[in-house]
């Protein structure tokens, strides 16, 4: 299934096919999201319209995803190993929106890859990981 990674607001979306231009398409995001000193937010979006929300540029993130079925929006969190809000994350979406996020849906970087890449696959919500619908 291709993917479409918006990394920058208002350029054009990166499409991804495979693992590794995946793996190419969030190391670019982490990239310039270093180079401006900041953790950014890219949006993934399957053929079917669900989006997946990934915090780039360091090594702790956040998931959020939006599955569109039956033309109702759930959303759902990932998440982490705390239960508090503090500290909170900030990122800024699409290296533009200033967003934040709870520390308890704060994970380890090499987690989301690996539902990143199920997402590649299904462009459903992936299950190697628990969620929270929100």
């Amino acid at each position: 299934m291709a993917l479409r990674i918006e990394i920058l607001q208002g350029e054009a979306p990166l499409i991804v096919k495979d693992a590794a231009q995946l793996d190419e398409a969030l190391g670019q995001a982490a990239e310039e999201a270093q180079k401006r000193g900041m953790l950014g937010a890219v949006l993934i979006e399957a053929e079917n319209k669900n989006v997946l929300t990934m915090v780039v540029g360091g090594d702790e993130t956040v998931l959020g995803f939006d599955d569109y079925d039956d033309h109702n929006l759930r959303c759902y969190a990932r998440r982490g190993a705390s239960n508090g809000d503090e500290p909170i994350m900030t990122c800024h979406l699409a290296m533009h929106h200033h967003t934040e996020f709870s520390r308890k849906n704060v994970i380890p970087l090499p987690d989301s890859v690996k539902a990143v890449r199920e997402f590649l696959d299904s462009g459903g919500l992936p299950t190697c990981i628990n969620w929270e619908e929100v």
